[in-house]
């Protein structure tokens, strides 16, 4: 099987690494052609609680996105793992846009909503799916340590489904998870995507932008009464949205979110990794989309909408 990996971090490092230890050809498609020559030349690590695993760098395929329609071409994948951040799925979809008419597999594993609607209207004749996962993965030096073991679930949205021009097939996505299995990961095949799409939205509107304005790490959330307070009050807030909106959740997530800041205790979240590091961050498709939800049904999430304007007032001059 041939796997392309969109993006060399964290999570594209972790997957994209125990996949090519599993048997898999792997081929990482990074921003840069500096970070692609860095992986080609040093290879890089996956390290674990019971092993670590090398990839040295005469096993390590690694090109810039640029060169991905070039290669495609007379070496197509049989899937393609987007494991951007949201903000970067507009860039990466512009590359391959030469690839609109073939059929590709892809599997979206961003944060947030609305990008899967672009990328199927983008790629209409491909199969996308959608990725959510809790494994936890921190990026270092010279790979990636597996942070913690999580779960992941992979299906395609409702919304993906009915607007692809290509029929779905079924067999897919059950190739996709045999392969993950392989490789290490818990993964299972849902017919029910969207609600964990939406669990994980809500997980994430509440823990991480607060760690972005006080910039601390996720368990500390829960260290004092005034932060528990707060971080209910999104809750409950985005909770009206989602019932205004017919989505409903299976699940008592308060709890899960509180289980979250504790298993993930010492982890630095994407969105204040983001604000620490001066770039772009993915609060626009996380709070936005609460924000906008709320306004389809004629409510408002004020709370929300603070967090975001306060974020995206926090972006370097020049960063949108």
């Amino acid at each position: 099987m041939i796997i392309d990996v969109v993006g060399s971090g964290s999570l594209g490092l972790l997957y994209g690494g125990k996949l090519q230890d599993a048997g898999n050809e792997i081929r990482f498609w990074t921003r840069t052609a500096e970070q692609a020559n860095k992986l080609s030349i040093e290879g890089f690590k996956v390290i674990e609680q019971e092993k670590t695993i090398q990839i040295t760098p005469d096993h390590t395929q690694a090109k810039p996105i640029t060169e991905l329609n070039r290669v495609w071409k007379h070496s197509p994948g049989d899937w393609l793992l987007l494991m951007v951040k949201q903000t970067a799925i507009h860039d990466v979809i512009r590359e391959i846009g030469s690839l609109k008419t073939q059929v590709l597999n892809i599997a979206c594993f961003q944060n947030g909503v609305g990008h899967l609607e672009h990328v199927q209207t983008n790629m209409p004749h491909s199969n996308v799916y959608s990725v959510i996962t809790t494994e936890g993965a921190k990026r270092q030096q010279d790979g990636v340590i597996r942070a913690g073991i999580g779960e992941t679930w992979l299906g395609k949205s409702a919304d993906v489904r009915i607007s692809s021009l290509t029929p779905m097939d079924s067999n897919e996505p059950v190739r996709l998870q045999g392969l993950l299995q392989q490789a290490g990961f818990g993964c299972t095949v849902s017919n029910e995507i969207d609600k964990l799409i939406y669990r994980k939205l809500l997980i994430n509107a509440v823990i991480n932008p607060l760690t972005a304005i006080w910039r601390i790490p996720n368990g500390e959330l829960i260290t004092k009464e005034e932060r528990i307070v707060f971080m209910r009050q999104l809750y409950d807030e985005a909770l009206a949205v989602y019932r205004a909106s017919g989505i409903l959740l299976d699940v008592d997530v308060w709890e899960q979110i509180l289980s979250v800041c504790r298993s993930t205790a010492s982890n630095t979240s994407s969105m204040l990794s983001d604000v620490l590091h001066g770039q772009e961050t993915e609060v626009q498709s996380i709070n936005g989309q609460i924000v906008s939800m709320a306004c389809r049904c004629g409510l408002s999430a004020p709370t929300h909408e603070v967090l975001l304007h306060l974020i995206e007032g926090m972006q370097p001059e020049g960063v949108s």
